[in-house]
C-alpha cells in the first residue's frame, strides 16, 4: 500500500499499487469529535479493508460546521462511495447533502457516535473494521428520507419532553429496566413539560391538543432504546411511523397515559400512533426540533414528507 499526502482540500489520498482503472474511488470523511470515534489505531485496518475490495481511498478530516457540505458540492462525481464515520448527526449531514445536491453515489456508514441508533436498526456492527468489512462486502440499500421544512432526517425527528430523555437516560438504568427506564425518566419530567397546542393534519385526518411529545422516525430504536412499540417498520416503504403524546390534565388521564407507555398500547386519547407519508403541524407557538439527534430548528408551521427510497447504502 502506498500512502500519498495530498494538500490539495485538506485531505489525504491512500492507493493501493493496483492500476487506477481497476480501482473505485471512495470518499472517506472522519469526524474525529464524535462521541466515541476512537479510530487511529485501526484507521490503516480499515483501509486495507476497503483498498482488498478495489477501492481508491481519499481520507477526509472534518475542519467543522459546513465543512462536509462544502465538501460534497466540491466533489460532485468523482466518487462512486462515499463512506462516514462519526454519530449519526455525521450520517444526517452527509446523506441530507447527498440528497439536496442530487448526488447519484451510495452511502457507507461506520458508526462512532454515543448512540448510534441508525446503525443499531440497520444492525450495522459498532466495531470499526467490522463496519467497514460490512461495507466492503455489503449489497445496496435504498433507504428513506423524512424532510422537516426543507431539512433532510434519516431516522428521527422530534419535540418536546421525550425529546432527550432518551439521550439523557442513565445507560446502566437502562440495560438493568429496559423499557421502565425510558418511562420512568419521562414521567419525572411530567410535571414541567411544556405543552403545544397543535393541529397535525394528515392523510384527510385531524387531530387536536395540547401535545407534550411528538416523533416521527423510522428506525427501531430512538436515543439508545428499543421501540418495539412499531412493529413491521420498512426502511424504504415511503412512510414514517408517528407517536404523539398529549399532556395529561387529571390524575386518571395521567395513569392512562403511564398505562399506554409501559404497556406500549396507543389508546387514541392520550397516545396517538400512525404511519403516513406526510403531515402538517401547526402551532400557536414556536417548537423547537430535533433531527437525528441534533438541533433540527425551531418552527410554529411544519410540513413533514417522506422521500421515498431517496438515498443509496451499502451495508
Amino acid at each position: 500500500m502506498i500512502l500519498d499526502f495530498v494538500s490539495e482540500k485538506g485531505y489525504n489520498q491512500l492507493s493501493t499499487e493496483k492500476g487506477a482503472a481497476e480501482m473505485k474511488n471512495m470518499l472517506f470523511i472522519i469526524n474525529s469529535a464524535s462521541g466515541k470515534l476512537a479510530l487511529e489505531d485501526t484507521l490503516m485496518n480499515v483501509v486495507e479493508i476497503f483498498s482488498k475490495a478495489d477501492y481508491d481511498v481519499t481520507i477526509h478530516l472534518t475542519k467543522g460546521e459546513g465543512d462536509i457540505e462544502s465538501l460534497l458540492k466540491e466533489t460532485s462525481g468523482r466518487y462512486e462511495l462515499i463512506v462516514c464515520c462519526g454519530g449519526d448527526g455525521t450520517l444526517n449531514i452527509v446523506a441530507g447533502t447527498v440528497f439536496k445536491e442530487g448526488l447519484d453515489v451510495r452511502i457507507g456508514y461506520i458508526p462512532g457516535g454515543t448512540t448510534n441508533d441508525f446503525a443499531a436498526s440497520h444492525k450495522i456492527d459498532t466495531v470499526t473494521t467490522v463496519a467497514a468489512t460490512q461495507i466492503a462486502e455489503g449489497i445496496e440499500r435504498e433507504v428513506d428520507l423524512g424532510i422537516l421544512n426543507g431539512n433532510p432526517f434519516v431516522y428521527v425527528a422530534a419535540f418536546g419532553m421525550f425529546s432527550d430523555v432518551s439521550y439523557q437516560t442513565d445507560r446502566e438504568m437502562k440495560k438493568v429496566m429496559g423499557h421502565a427506564a425510558y418511562v420512568f425518566e419521562g414521567i419525572k419530567s411530567f410535571a414541567k413539560a411544556k405543552p403545544y397546542p397543535l393541529k397535525i393534519e394528515y392523510d384527510g385526518k385531524t387531530v387536536e391538543g395540547d401535545f407534550i411529545y411528538g416523533m416521527i422516525s423510522n428506525s427501531r430504536r430512538i436515543g439508545g432504546f428499543e421501540l418495539p412499540i412499531l412493529k413491521n417498520i420498512l426502511y424504504d416503504d415511503g412512510e414514517m411511523e408517528v407517536t404523539l403524546v398529549k399532556k395529561p390534565k387529571t390524575a386518571l388521564e395521567t395513569q392512562k397515559l403511564i398505562n399506554c407507555l409501559i404497556n406500549q398500547a396507543p389508546d387514541d386519547e392520550t397516545v396517538y400512533m400512525f404511519k403516513t407519508a406526510g403531515l402538517k403541524i401547526t402551532s400557536e407557538n414556536d417548537i423547537p426540533w430535533s433531527l437525528d439527534g441534533e438541533f433540527g430548528g425551531i418552527f410554529s408551521d411544519i410540513d413533514i414528507s417522506v422521500e421515498c427510497a431517496a438515498i443509496k447504502m451499502i451495508f
